[in-house]
Parts: structure tokens; C-alpha cells; sequence
């Protein structure tokens, strides 16, 4: 029994190396503890929906709301569990905010850190090593990772972007696609109407637009609001598309607008082939 005693009060005590002297071990203190902290670390790792602050203060923090409270509403708990289930061979999931998990957050946000540094989005001047606060500086360097990518500039570091910072080098920014303008390809039909492609390009487009979609179009048109109007072609929309007429203009640059990326590359796709 006093063996025991001895062993574990050893575990608490360590040698003074100046005088062999014992003194109480100190335990280490960790960074992430507060739940403003806490949840910042949430939001910028994608877990918790952020809330942005009208008056950021940008030089200690990123630009979201700062919440000091308990960390037991309900979106703050599901926002805990998420990232206990996504190293759930470390954690356990109970959406409590307890040591073990503190610990590793504190080290996802410490790797993500060196990531960003390592392929120069940050230095440890910016981010010191013994920081790991999802701050602006993170923030800003999380920005420009997305911008060099072509992602969504927000500051925060999704699961699968923390991911791409594992690679040992990250792709250039991909080519924005080409981008549909219809005035331009209505002069291009005009000039030859028969062309296979063409036809077959407009009538694609046409079964793959929603009615609604159409519905307006035509009314725009036509200068009228019919509730069900008889639907206009698009191959003769782009016949008798008359710049000087106001109506085939709206109507056309609401096409336009509803073209998303997707149907935009498959009617280019069609225009384009030889």
C-alpha cells in the first residue's frame, strides 16, 4: 500500500534539478478552454454555423459573434458530437466539450496552422507555434488557401479542405469554364440557322429548363402575364431575337440568368460540336 502511495505521488512531483529537492509537477495548461474559444474552433472547422459579428474585433478574433455561454444548447452540443464522431477513434461522441476533445482540437487547429505554413499561406510570425486559437490570422490564411484553390472564400477550414493541406503540393486555381453568352450565340445562329448542332443545343436546353422558367421567358417575351402561356421556342427565340425590342432582351437576359454551370457547359458542349 505504500509502494502505491509513493508511485502515484511520484506522478505528481518532479526533481528539482538544482538543489534534488521535490516540487509539485504543474499541469499542463491548455490554450483551448473557454467556451468563446471553444466555439470559435467549431465554427472555423466547419461544424458549427457561424454567426457574423457586425463590429468584429480582427485584430484577436475572427469575424464571427463571440459567445461565452455554457457550452450546452443544442447547436453548440451537435456541433461537439460532429467532431467527436469525425475522430471518433480518439473521442468519445457526447457532445461534451471535455479534456480528451479540447486536446484534440487543440491539435487539429495547431496542424492545420502548420499546413497553412508549410505551403506559405502564414508564417509563425503570423501564427506562433503556441497559439492554437482559430484567430484572424488563421482566418486570413484559411482565405487565402480557398482563393488560390478557386473555393469559396469564408475562413473556414471544412474536413475535406484540411485534407487537401495534407498533400505535399496543392494544384493551381482550376480555369473558370467558359461562360455562355447567349446575345453573342444568337448572332452566331443567325448567321446559320440549319446548323445541326445548333438546333440540337436549343432544344436540349429547352427540355431541360424548368417550365416555370420558360413560362417567364415567354411572357417576357411577349409582354404579357399569362398564368399558362403556349411556351416559345427557343429556336425561334434566337430566329427573331431583335436587339432593338426590349421584351426579346429581358427575355433573354432572364434565360441567361437561369442557366446554371452544369446546363451551361452541357448547351456549350452542343453548340460546339463538330
Amino acid at each position: 500500500m505504500l509502494d502505491l502511495f509513493i508511485s502515484t505521488y511520484l506522478v505528481f512531483v518532479k526533481q528539482d534539478t538544482l538543489n534534488g529537492s521535490l516540487v509539485a509537477k504543474e499541469p499542463k495548461r491548455m490554450a483551448v478552454s473557454s467556451p468563446e474559444v471553444i466555439r470559435h474552433i467549431l465554427i472555423g472547422l466547419g461544424y458549427l454555423a457561424p454567426e457574423i459579428d457586425p463590429k468584429p474585433d480582427l485584430t484577436k478574433f475572427a469575424p464571427w459573434k463571440r459567445n461565452s455561454d455554457f457550452l450546452t444548447d443544442d447547436p453548440t452540443e451537435e456541433a461537439i458530437k460532429k467532431f467527436q464522431k469525425q475522430y471518433s477513434q480518439k473521442l468519445t461522441v457526447n457532445g461534451n466539450a471535455d479534456s480528451e476533445t479540447r486536446t484534440v482540437m487543440e491539435d487539429t487547429v495547431k496542424g492545420l496552422q502548420n499546413r497553412l505554413k508549410f505551403h506559405g499561406f502564414a508564417t509563425n510570425a503570423e501564427i506562433p507555434p503556441d497559439k492554437p486559437f482559430y484567430g484572424p490570422a488563421t482566418y486570413t490564411a484559411v482565405k487565402k488557401f480557398q482563393k488560390s484553390q478557386g473555393l469559396t472564400e469564408n475562413g473556414i477550414a471544412t474536413f475535406e479542405q484540411r485534407q487537401i493541406l495534407q498533400q505535399s503540393s496543392l494544384r493551381d486555381k482550376p480555369q473558370p469554364q467558359s461562360q455562355v453568352k447567349l446575345i453573342d450565340l444568337c448572332v452566331q445562329f443567325k448567321k446559320n440557322p440549319q446548323n445541326p448542332s445548333y438546333i440540337a443545343a436549343l432544344n436540349n436546353l429547352q427540355q431541360n429548363l424548368p417550365k416555370d422558367v420558360l413560362h417567364k421567358v415567354t411572357n417576357k417575351w411577349r409582354g404579357t402575364n399569362d398564368q399558362n402561356p403556349e411556351i416559345v421556342k427557343l429556336t425561334n427565340l434566337f430566329t427573331y431575337y431583335d436587339d432593338n425590342n426590349a421584351n426579346h432582351r429581358d427575355a433573354l437576359n432572364h434565360l441567361q440568368s437561369q442557366l446554371t454551370p452544369a446546363i451551361s457547359q452541357a448547351f456549350l458542349n452542343l453548340w460546339n460540336k463538330k
